[in-house]
């Protein structure tokens, strides 16, 4: 969705992130903007009592950082690396002084893609209360197609246990729902890898509109 930045790679600055390594979650305050060429990293939280919720995965040629960038709050949430990854950091005096200015295409993106966050995060404010499952399953499916570059196949890097988890849902019930979808010719061949899309029209309008936000 943001490869755009890939025009400005070289002002940033490299870094390798080791699978399971992670960033931030200390409390500190992100003074610039991130930008994942290779891999996927994903935003995990903890409870007090160390219950573990993930938020939102970030595929490559995606920007991660950018809400804190805005409002300057400390970060305590983290990103961790589900694969080895590569990122690129872009400090607010360069994007500021520097790419925004000679870069408008920058801020553009930028926008239109904490724009999509938004829509990403409401729905999961949704199926908090949703007692929907296959809905839930269906929005996740949607997203993941959206970060990705093929519409008719999803190649997640992330288990369906860690789905399951992301939609706060037994692994058995989310496996369930696979089988419908796949039942329905709405999916096709499903293996750890690959997620085949056959009918994403369906998909979306199980989805209940993940397009339109």
């Amino acid at each position: 969705m943001c490869g755009v930045w890939e025009s400005v790679i070289s002002y940033g600055t490299r870094l390798l992130i080791k699978e399971n390594q992670q960033l931030f979650g200390t409390g500190e305050r992100i003074n610039g903007i991130y930008y994942i060429q290779k891999g996927i990293l994903r935003l995990e939280s903890y409870s007090p009592d160390g219950n573990q919720a993930i938020l939102l995965y970030v595929p490559e040629k995606n920007l991660f950082g950018d809400a804190a960038y805005f409002n300057g709050m400390p970060v305590y949430a983290l990103y961790r690396a589900v694969i080895d990854s590569v990122v690129y950091f872009f400090s607010r005096e360069l994007l500021e002084s520097m790419l925004f200015p000679k870069h408008p295409e920058l801020q553009r993106n930028l926008t239109s893609f904490l724009a999509y966050k938004v829509g990403v995060l409401l729905h999961h404010l949704c199926d908090l209360q949703s007692t929907d499952v296959r809905g839930k399953v269906c929005r996740l499916l949607c997203d993941l197609v959206q970060y990705g570059k093929n519409r008719s196949e999803i190649r997640p890097h992330i288990t369906q246990q860690e789905m399951a988890l992301a939609l706060n849902m037994h692994r058995a019930t989310f496996n369930r729902i696979i089988s419908e979808l796949r039942e329905q010719g709405i999916l096709g061949k499903v293996t750890k890898k690959r997620i085949q899309i056959l009918d994403l029209n369906r998909l979306v309008e199980l989805a209940e509109g993940t397009y339109a936000l």
